[in-house]
């Protein structure tokens, strides 16, 4: 049975349940969607503990199981749970934050001015995001987790996104060259002397102990906290804010606990791999393999400026990227080529990182925006059939769960599947006020469906929400916080100085990466939009 916890009043935990003992579930569905390839009518999985224990007609259940706890109903839509393969849990966005987008690299000057939230309220909230779109297993993909309240802080995160009820693959993340621009050494030296001295504090540290602080921190987190509930990742950040002997010792590490998977940023924009062709020669997907970094454990973040050879590299080693496709649109990197690696047969997942279509880490949106942006135009109409609905489904499920080192049981509601699932209302995707059943659920699921249609989510077996109301965690209670502290600290890293010295340094940075992109070697895009001439 579950007990209450005794809380403070106002406290943002109160109500949160801890699980003594499951009671056999079932939940219903008029669909239940056990897998792209295994759609039921009137149907219901049956939960015990932690696992999927069966699935049949909802008669047959009912009557096997009479007494278990019922969820859903025979207008319902049941599907597992859907998984975001890149986040940075940020909780507020930028736009929240007062920030619009703009290029990447712009935009890393925008928001060194914004508002950051502690980790532990960032971590409560993006987990509220996404739990209450149908999305039960979030990757926290880390930043500057370096110094010494890095352990500290991950355990706040880690401990945050426990008592939401969440499930976590976790990735600490550092950049031990590179962390204010591409070549920063070399771009200083084009700076007058007054924005010299306000840049070269953030070009100024240790790489050697960035690193060692880095897998000090790994090491312990994978041993304290590497759960079926809390995977722990290597996550080295950008793949061109890496050197070579950093990302040598990753390897290393990944290797020594068995292939843990490894999440690296790569080629998100065009000035990172003009960089790394006037560096290296050659793509930083060609050189990550020349170090030994390529392969089944290793995911790809953006991903967006491959050429045909990177795919096919990819491909051969088996490794896998993910698609930020509104994230990538805000930040004008361009679209990844999709649907070119998955005809190559590469294993794609999806990723909001914290910047999506609608701001609100609907998952399901994103999804819907990621089958567009796959949908190459071209001048053969037969040339290029688009991805399939199961295929785009899939890129939040089952090739997700493969990033994160959970692809045994996660992403499916097959018998013996970790019971990860969410439960949606059907009446706006299928009878507002009529939809025709030409089209399969899946279709219909990824076309029509939304997250606000989310009612009721499962997380290791365990009720998160049912009925829209959270059993976890106070939400109200966390709101509550999280304006306090925005109200005390908001305007503290804007101040008056640190914005005029940005703006008279952005000339700067501009003509800094323009000039960058004389080494680019990409002319004929994979997505032809228009011609221009």
């Amino acid at each position: 049975m579950a007990a209450e916890v005794s809380c403070p009043p106002g406290h943002r935990l109160c109500g949160t349940q801890i699980d003594m003992e499951r009671d056999m579930l079932l939940v219903r569905g008029g669909h239940v969607i056990i897998d792209t390839g295994t759609i039921l009518k009137d149907a219901a999985v049956c939960i015990e503990g932690e696992t999927v224990k069966e699935f049949g007609s909802w008669s047959e259940m009912q009557a096997k199981y009479p007494a278990a706890d019922v969820i859903g109903d025979g207008t319902s839509l049941v599907m597992p749970g859907l998984i975001d393969a890149h986040s940075h849990g940020r909780g507020l966005s930028p736009i929240q934050k007062g920030v619009l987008y703009d290029y990447l690299e712009n935009a890393f000057l925008d928001w060194s001015a914004m508002v950051y939230l502690p980790n532990d309220l960032c971590s409560a909230l993006s987990a509220v995001r996404h739990l209450r779109g149908g999305c039960t297993t979030i990757h926290h993909t880390g930043w500057n987790d370096e110094g010494p309240k890095a352990l500290e802080q991950a355990r706040q995160a880690i401990n945050s996104y426990r008592e939401t009820g969440i499930r976590l693959a976790y990735s600490p993340a550092v950049r031990d060259r590179n962390r204010f621009c591409i070549d920063e050494g070399d771009f200083l030296k084009t700076l007058p002397a007054e924005l010299h001295d306000f840049v070269l504090p953030m070009t100024r540290y240790d790489a050697r102990a960035i690193a060692d602080g880095y897998l000090d921190l790994f090491e312990t987190l994978h041993r304290e906290e590497d759960t079926p509930m809390s995977r722990v990742l290597h996550g080295p950040s950008w793949a061109h804010g890496s050197t070579d002997e950093f990302f040598t010792r990753i390897r290393d590490s990944a290797n020594s606990h068995g292939g843990t998977p490894i999440h690296i940023h790569t080629l998100q924009t065009p000035h990172q791999r003009a960089w790394s062709i006037k560096t290296f020669g050659c793509s930083l997907v060609e050189h990550l393999d020349r170090i030994g970094l390529l392969g089944p454990n290793t995911t790809l973040g953006h991903a967006v400026w491959l050429s045909e050879k990177d795919i096919d590299l990819i491909a051969e080693r088996g490794a896998s990227t993910t698609h930020h496709g509104s994230c990538n649109l805000h930040v004008r990197n361009g679209i990844s080529p999709v649907w070119y690696m998955m005809r190559k047969g590469i294993n794609v997942a999806l990723g909001i990182d914290d910047k999506s279509l609608n701001d609100d880490d609907d998952v399901l949106m994103e999804l819907r925006m990621s089958a567009m942006l796959s949908r190459v135009p071209g001048f053969d109409l037969a040339e290029m059939p688009p991805l399939t609905s199961g295929q785009i489904l899939s890129m939040g499920t089952t090739n997700a769960a493969r990033t994160l080192g959970f692809e045994q049981s996660h992403g499916t509601l097959q018998v013996g599947a970790t019971a990860d699932l969410a439960v949606m209302e059907t009446g706006s995707m299928l009878h507002d006020p009529w939809t025709s059943e030409n089209l399969s659920i899946p279709d219909l699921l990824l076309w029509r469906g939304k997250g606000q249609d989310v009612r009721d989510v499962v997380v290791n077996g365990r009720i998160v929400i049912r009925d829209r109301k959270f059993q976890t965690i106070d939400v109200e209670g966390l709101y509550s916080e999280i304006r306090s502290y925005v109200k005390h600290h908001e305007t503290k890293a804007a101040t008056p100085e640190r914005v005029s010295a940005l703006a008279k340094l952005r000339p700067y940075f501009h003509d800094w990466h323009r000039k960058m992109l004389d080494h680019l070697d990409i002319s004929e895009p994979f997505y032809l939009v228009n011609g221009r001439r």
